[in-house]
């Protein structure tokens, strides 16, 4: 059986899930992160020597990073047709198909995340005395250039990588659902919009993206 460390509160943790359930896998998964220290153990380090999450053991064999997990899950022999097919849809074999995912899936990375981390740490985790409203500022800024970016592509298609959902959509949705619950999706981004409301209707984004931030 596959087992996922990491808490549900996590966005990185909800991607993999979101992928686990829509390939219909058995899965078995162990809070760490923050409050749950597992992921600070000698033998969690030995399998994830960056300590955090998550990390999926599939048997003997472990692997870190939430893209490069959801890639493996949608990669591996599917159990099933549905499941097969189901990975197919999310991450395409055809080269060029696949690429346009991949641009998507790192964009976000090296992107949007950074920003939107400063935001979320700043305005959720930490109490008001300890803010800093000029890191903040610049980080809701920089967050807001990089929407700006998704949704001129989201004008155009019904999702990130063309009209079906796929692992782009999986990796971006959790931060950018984070920044509507922080009011940073302001109305000029229609297409922003749009796309989550298609997201509001997918029972992943329903069971682990749309939760309260905590």
């Amino acid at each position: 059986m596959l087992k996922l460390w990491g808490r549900v509160n996590s966005i990185n943790v909800q991607k993999v899930l979101w992928v686990l359930d829509t390939l219909g896998l058995t899965y078995h998964r162990e809070d760490a992160g923050l409050q749950f220290t597992a992921n600070k153990s000698a033998d969690y380090l030995s399998k994830n020597p960056n300590g955090r999450v998550p990390l999926l053991e599939d048997g003997g064999y472990q692997i870190w990073e939430s893209h490069s997990i959801c890639r493996y899950l949608c990669n591996k022999r599917q159990p099933t047709p549905s499941a097969a097919e189901a990975a197919e849809r999310l991450y395409p074999a055809e080269a060029q198909q696949r690429g346009q995912v991949d641009q998507w899936l790192d964009w976000t990375l090296w992107g949007i995340s950074a920003p939107m981390v400063v935001v979320f740490q700043q305005r959720v985790r930490l109490p008001p005395e300890q803010r800093d409203a000029a890191r903040i500022a610049k980080a809701e800024e920089e967050s807001h250039g990089y929407l700006a970016v998704a949704d001129r592509q989201l004008r155009g298609s019904s999702f990130l990588a063309g009209n079906v959902l796929t692992l782009a959509d999986i990796g971006l949705a959790p931060t950018v659902y984070r920044a509507q619950a922080l009011n940073l999706v302001t109305p000029e981004f229609l297409g922003v919009q749009q796309w989550i409301k298609r997201l509001q209707a997918e029972p992943g984004f329903q069971k682990w993206v749309d939760v309260p931030l905590s």
